[in-house]
């Protein structure tokens, strides 16, 4: 049948993969550019966009068990 969550999941990992891959381009900019700020911030954003594509499952798990200790 249709499965919302498992499109929605897919989606929302081929959007952090193309905004990793824009980040990946921005850190090789500033490395050129030698714009160490921009460097490290776009490096970094860039780290964040690659757990979330590869542990995105996970991270939704852990954020559910979380939500349901904290508020139940």
């Amino acid at each position: 049948m249709f499965n919302m969550e498992e499109i929605v999941t897919s989606i929302l990992s081929q959007v952090v993969f193309i905004v990793m891959i824009i980040m990946a381009a921005r850190v090789i900019a500033a490395y050129l550019r030698e714009d160490w700020g921009r460097f490290f911030s776009a490096l970094i954003m860039g780290i964040c966009c690659l757990i979330v594509v590869l542990f995105g499952p996970q991270i939704q798990t852990f954020a559910e068990t979380m939500g349901s200790q904290l508020f139940n």
